[in-house]
């Protein structure tokens, strides 16, 4: 009897030995599998370079401290005429400058924001830009009412704003640009005050150069 009882007592510390063991082997191979993980984790994250370019920056100059053109009390006139328009509140000068460093392309979008206080409608007005080439200026965009844009575009510039010039620049360079507005000669003009602003603005996105 005694020896059957020792021989339970035996089996049953065998078996809690056994399950120790076992134990123990499942808790050493659970560290050893964190442990890799994380060891993993942390190479990976480690290992993941930050690709960087350099990058340029383009600035939009207005002369004289603004940033627009209005008309006011104006009276109609033909696009022959606007186009050579030589007051100094007739016309309006800015340019783009460009800080460009790296092997990129920066790509530009200049567009008017009509005022909110304007009270003439969009086809009473006739906008024309040109573009300083060497000593002289040169038509980009020619005699057209103010049309907004029905979406924005890819590059940022906002639907309602007008679309006047696009462009690319890849080095460091300065653009200059002279907008003139004036008011339609189909428009009929009544006793009433009326006017016509807008805001210049640009938007740009530097890219990498294609090869």
């Amino acid at each position: 009897m005694d020896n059957q009882n020792y021989s339970e007592e035996t089996l049953k510390k065998e078996r809690n030995n056994k399950i120790f063991v076992i134990a123990i082997a499942l808790l050493i191979f659970i560290v050893m599998v964190i442990g890799v993980s994380m060891a993993a984790f942390t190479y990976t994250k480690e290992d993941n370079n930050v690709n960087t370019i350099s990058t340029g920056n383009i600035y939009l100059n207005y002369t004289e401290g603004v940033n627009g053109i209005n008309i006011t009390n104006a009276y109609p006139m033909t696009d022959d005429v606007g186009k050579t328009l030589t007051n100094e509140d007739q016309y309006f000068d800015f340019s783009i400058d460009s800080v460009i460093s790296g092997d990129v392309v920066a790509s530009y979008e200049i567009s008017a924001e009509k005022e909110s206080s304007s009270t003439l409608n969009n086809d009473d007005v006739k906008l024309y830009l040109e573009k300083q080439v060497d000593n002289s200026y040169e038509e980009v965009m020619a005699p057209k009412n103010f049309t907004p844009l029905k979406e924005s575009t890819d590059l940022g510039t906002m639907a309602g704003t007008m679309l006047l010039d696009s462009g690319s620049l890849s080095k460091n360079t300065t653009v200059n640009y002279r907008l003139r507005m004036w008011v339609d000669a189909d428009t009929v003009i009544d006793n009433l005050e009326k006017s016509f602003g807008v805001r210049v603005s640009v938007k740009a996105k530097v890219d990498l150069k294609e090869d």
